[in-house]
């Protein structure tokens, strides 16, 4: 593992656009799940994160704001998101390369290796049945609206005792 200190961070619709860049066309939900799971591995791993911000407890499972203001008014839930770059402008993957350690985008490489084969449907109820997102929607109906936080500290202990496990 690398010095701390060395680590890079990035913007999560940044996560988003070199998720959709490197791996296709995929549809809303599962884009936020597989950032949620690079930045909840990143933290298990590492102990920080990988990205600043925060995923609320949504019905569908963890949800960033940002990537869904982002991408809100191209996609619904379960359509596809088929986004282009002008790479002479904005390429995403150009910019990761430049911007995290080679540590870092080797948990991502294996994180989205692993779970971009699922569906956005699998990666819903993986994180339905593990403990920060069931945390974060205590005294919650299975169907109510939920904004709270997921808590970093919890995905931390949480994947890092998975990893451990």
């Amino acid at each position: 593992m690398e010095n701390i200190k060395n680590l890079g961070k990035i913007k999560a619709t940044l996560l988003a656009d070199f998720i959709l860049q490197k791996y296709g066309c995929m549809s809303h939900l599962k884009l936020q799940k597989l950032v949620y799971y690079c930045d909840a591995y990143h933290l298990a791993y590492f102990d920080e994160e990988l990205i600043n911000e925060n995923f609320e407890a949504w019905v569908h499972g963890p949800v960033c704001r940002d990537i869904y203001n982002d991408l809100k008014d191209k996609s619904i839930l379960y359509s596809d998101i088929n986004k282009t770059f002008d790479k002479s402008t904005y390429n995403p993957e150009n910019i990761v390369e430049q911007a995290l350690t080679t540590d870092q985008k080797d948990i991502l490489k294996n994180v989205l290796d692993e779970l971009s084969t699922w569906t956005g449907l699998d990666l819903e109820n993986a994180t339905h049945r593990e403990f920060p997102w069931i945390e974060a929607r205590v005294g919650f109906s299975p169907g109510e609206k939920c904004d709270v936080f997921i808590k970093k500290e919890s995905m931390k202990q949480f994947y890092k005792a998975e990893l451990n496990g």
